[in-house]
Formats: C-alpha cells, sequence, structure tokens
C-alpha cells in the first residue's frame, strides 16, 4: 500500500517513473479505494464505471490495433488489468488538487458559486488525466508518444459515444441489474472475466521472481531479464541500470551488450551505443537475425560516419534483403555519401518490402516504408 501511494505523489513529479512503480507495486483494492473517494468528493471526470467498461478496454485494443502487437482475445486478458490500475491511480491524481480546493476555507464557495471556475478546474483536470492516460498507455504497452496520444484520444472518443448512448438506454440497463441476470452473466462469462485479472498479478510475480535471483551475485541473466521488462516499459534509466549491471558479471554476453546498445541509442548516446553494439557484433554477428548489425549502422549514422554504416548496413541488406527498415537505413547511408543511384534501388526495395510484409507486421514496420518514399521523393 505504501509504495502505491508513494507512485500517487510521483505522478506529479515524475508520470512515467511512477507508473513503472505501479506496474511493480500497484493492486486493484487499494487503487479503487483511493480513485473511488476522490470521485465521491470531486465529481467532475469520467465516472469509475464508464472507466473500467469502456476507456480501459478501448486503449487496449486501440493501441494494440495501432502497434500489430497481436490479437485482441489475447491482449485483453494480458493488459487490461495493468493498464485499468494505471488509470486509476491516473484518475486519482487528477482529481486529488480539486479534491483539496473542497477543504480550503473559503475557497469552497468560491468554487461553488462560480460556475466558470468549475468549468476551468474540470478541464484542467480532464487534460491531466489525459496526459496520464497517455503515460499509462506508453508505460503498459510500449509504445512511443504519438501513437499513446493517439490512443487516449480514441478511448475518450468511445467514451464519449458511450456516455451518449447511455443516455437513452438508461431504463433498459436497470434489467441487466437484476440478480438474477448478474448471475446468469456470471456462470456464462465468470471463466473469462477471471482472466483479466491475472495479467498484473503475473506480471509482478515475474519481476519479483528475476529480483530475488539478483541476489545471487553472479546471476547476469536474471538482471539482462529485468533490463528487457524496463527497457520494454521505456523505463530506459533503470534498464540502462540492468543491463550494465548483467555485463559487469558477464562480458562475453552478446544479448546484453547488444541490449545496452539499443538502450544507448534511445537515450541519445549514440557514441556510447555503438561501442556495445560493436563488443555484441565481434562476439556473434548474427544476433537477433543480424539485427545487431542493422543497429550498428544507424548508431553509425547518427555519428555521420557514413561510409562505415554504408559497408555494415550493405553486409546487412544481403544478409536480410526484406527488410524495410534496414533497407531505408542502407538507402540513407548511400544517399550521404553521394551515390544516388544505388540509394534509389535500396529505397525502392525498403518500399515494397513494406508492401509485401506479412500483415501481422505491416503495422510495425510501415514507418520505414514511409520514410523511404518521402527520401526517395527528395532524391528525385
Amino acid at each position: 500500500m505504501g509504495n502505491q501511494l508513494k507512485a500517487l505523489g510521483l505522478l506529479y513529479i515524475r508520470p512515467l517513473k511512477a507508473m513503472s512503480q505501479i506496474l511493480d507495486h500497484g493492486g486493484l483494492v487499494i487503487a479503487l479505494v483511493v480513485a473511488g473517494a476522490l470521485s465521491l468528493i470531486v465529481p467532475i471526470l469520467t465516472p469509475l464505471i464508464l472507466l473500467a467498461v469502456v476507456f480501459v478496454p478501448v486503449a487496449v485494443i486501440a493501441v494494440n490495433k495501432l502497434e500489430g502487437t497481436g490479437s485482441a482475445g489475447v491482449v485483453l486478458p494480458r493488459d487490461y488489468m495493468p493498464m485499468l490500475v494505471c488509470h486509476l491511480m491516473g484518475f486519482a491524481a487528477a482529481a486529488l488538487p480539486a479534491a483539496a480546493l473542497e477543504w480550503i476555507p473559503g475557497l469552497r464557495e468560491s468554487v461553488q458559486e462560480s460556475g466558470l471556475l468549475q468549468l476551468a478546474i474540470m478541464i484542467a483536470a480532464l487534460l491531466y488525466f489525459a496526459f496520464l492516460s497517455v503515460c499509462a498507455i506508453r508505460t503498459v504497452a510500449g509504445t512511443g508518444w504519438a501513437r499513446g496520444v493517439a490512443t487516449t484520444v480514441i478511448a475518450f472518443a468511445v467514451s464519449a459515444g458511450a456516455l451518449y448512448v447511455y443516455s437513452f438506454v438508461r431504463g433498459a440497463l436497470y434489467y441487466l441489474a437484476s440478480p438474477f441476470v448478474l448471475y446468469y452473466l456470471y456462470i456464462m462469462f465468470g471463466q473469462e472475466f477471471r482472466g483479466f485479472g491475472g495479467g498484473l498479478s503475473s506480471r509482478q510475480r515475474m519481476r519479483q521472481l528475476l529480483e530475488t535471483s539478483t541476489i545471487n551475485p553472479r546471476d547476469a541473466d536474471a538482471r539482462y531479464q529485468l533490463g528487457l521488462i524496463y527497457q520494454q516499459r521505456r523505463d530506459n534509466t533503470r534498464a540502462r541500470q540492468y543491463f550494465e549491471n548483467a555485463i559487469a558479471i558477464d562480458p562475453k554476453e552478446p544479448e546484453a551488450q547488444y541490449q545496452l546498445g539499443r538502450t544507448l541509442r534511445a537515450m541519445g548516446d549514440s557514441s556510447a551505443a555503438l561501442e556495445h553494439l560493436k563488443i555484441a557484433a565481434a562476439i556473434d554477428n548474427k544476433l537477433a537475425q543480424s539485427e545487431v548489425l542493422r543497429e550498428t549502422g544507424a548508431a553509425l549514422l547518427d555519428l555521420d560516419r557514413n561510409e562505415e554504416a554504408r559497408d555494415i548496413l550493405r553486409e546487412y541488406t544481403d544478409r536480410r534483403s526484406f527488410d524495410p527498415e534496414g533497407l531505408y537505413r542502407f538507402g540513407l547511408a548511400l544517399s550521404r555519401v553521394g551515390d544516388v543511384p544505388a540509394a534509389r534501388e535500396a529505397l525502392q526495395q525498403a518500399i515494397e518490402a513494406a508492401k509485401t510484409a506479412p500483415p501481422h507486421l505491416r503495422r510495425q514496420i510501415a514507418q520505414w516504408g514511409g520514410k523511404a518514399s518521402k527520401l526517395l521523393r527528395q532524391l528525385a
């Protein structure tokens, strides 16, 4: 409970770190109690039932569709509870300042008398909740800021539509609240409903087991696996820490060197990233289906070492001639060294590779086809 309340305070200072802590230590009961109590004091935000029944499921499905990470039947049981707890805590953080105004002498009367002030408080709370929703989606689903914002907008739009529909069918819903109907629904779908609650606990058990394994000072793999967990959440600071710990135990472990290089590059330190990527490639240049070469080439491009990037990306695209990202980066390197005809050919191949990719991968790699098209137009 203490960790969850600390995370609530941290939402005002470092929201992404707070969301990560909620995933590590959060629970549904405390989140419901805190959010429910504040919703009673300040009934200005989206009702909690709407949040649980519409907003969060829509957010889980929408970000899954945008990312192309799997079917809704798989993603919903896995991500629903983590997303719900994070959003409930975000709801509480957005409502808490408004609730505090209710207890300040003199301000409560001013708020109640001023319709404009009430509207301003409601808008501020909703905007802050929307921001925390983006943070929650980014942490749980590991998506980028743009898709996190798009997901939140979709969830808000569908929730608004659900409220509108509810205004027309409110009377009919009373029949669904009958104990006999609810019991029948529980018998029919109880197993599926219970499955939605395991996503958060399974994540926490896995992390706790790995944390326990780190007691062994020679267990590099546990630290590496923890690094992957935080990398997926885009918590690069903690991911870097665990990858570095794993490398300190076993410097010849190529996966840890590779992932540390990727993390450092995501943090904007391409020079340090290149060192670790080169070490990983020297140990095993076929690591991650040879993607260690692609990432090395990307780091070299970041540093404007274009001829080196061209050579290593040529080797990569010779091995994987249907990877749009590799072909795009190869085309970029070629264009920078002045080989425009070869660059155009590589970029055209990147576009074709993106178009002909398997359906379940197209959303993930579509950006590289788009970037290749843009660069190709610039070279025309």
